[in-house]
């Protein structure tokens, strides 16, 4: 069987232009005018295309070294998950077209088994193997997508995260903490850990908390910037609550916090004029 092994991937080798441009116009067809790749983004990826069908080739026609084959789907794949992920490429976008070099390169196998007049049988444990391969360089470049897409998300809100407690300072003695959008349990961590680093290396006296950009503080979040005044107050910092919403007010009274014992200076504009006065 060796040798009808060889005489299968050769002929995949040889058509792999074909089956790839073959791809590539099922491809287009499916994806609308706007999501259509650029032309030199187009050839890139033709390109990778032709060079998995010739791996694939490859490799079936050395069945034989399953280890070493599996272990190049494997490199290949995860090489092409990264690819995928760089160019903006969604991962479903990469599954649909694992059918297609099924389609395409069974079609050529089945073929050629006729032609050459080679058992059904053998014709089988080939387009068997085919599976085994995709199978196999689909896991890889799955993981590798997932892999990566989620040490990017980790990364983008690690950035998040250190810009979201910009402490500001206005004068040698006076920064401003200004808090926007909705301020989860994590990120309200996050500043309270910031915010005191900050105001310390600062050697600030006076931290306005602005809350008028917070769209929503919960029972939690509301304990958080409790502990950010206590903790700023055991640093020698005294801190001035801005911009209090009358929900923010109410999570705070839940917590048996007195608000009126509170350093509240209404708005930041207020705030800042008694700064300056």
């Amino acid at each position: 069987m060796e040798k009808e092994m060889v005489l299968f991937g050769k002929r995949v080798v040889e058509e792999k232009y074909m089956i790839a441009g073959l791809i590539q116009e099922e491809r287009q067809a499916d994806l609308t005018a706007a999501s259509v790749s650029n032309q030199e983004l187009s050839a890139v990826v033709l390109e990778e295309r032709v060079r998995f069908i010739d791996l694939l080739g490859t490799s079936i026609q050395n069945s034989c070294y399953e280890e070493k084959i599996m272990a190049d789907m494997a490199k290949w794949g995860t090489a092409t998950g990264n690819f995928f992920l760089a160019h903006g490429m969604s991962l479903d976008v990469a599954l649909a077209e694992t059918a297609l070099y099924r389609k395409h390169i069974a079609t050529l196998i089945k073929s050629e088994g006729r032609r050459l007049a080679i058992s059904p049988e053998i014709t089988y444990d080939v387009a068997e193997l085919l599976h085994a391969l995709l199978d196999h360089a689909t896991y890889a470049y799955t993981h590798a997508y997932t892999t990566s897409y989620q040490r990017n998300l980790a990364t983008a809100r690690k950035e998040f995260l250190e810009l979201s407690a910009p402490v500001v300072p206005i004068s040698d003695s006076v920064a401003i903490l200004p808090l926007v959008g909705s301020i989860e349990i994590d990120r309200a961590r996050y500043i309270l850990e910031r915010t005191l680093l900050s105001a310390s290396e600062l050697k600030i006296s006076t931290l306005i908390v602005d809350l008028s950009g917070v769209v929503r503080v919960d029972t939690m979040v509301a304990e958080q910037i409790i502990k950010i005044i206590q903790s700023l107050g055991l640093i020698g910092v005294e801190a001035v609550l801005t911009g209090i919403r009358p929900e923010t007010a109410q999570s705070m009274t839940a917590l048996g916090v007195e608000v009126r014992t509170l350093n509240i200076g209404g708005s930041l504009k207020r705030a800042l004029e008694k700064v300056y006065n």
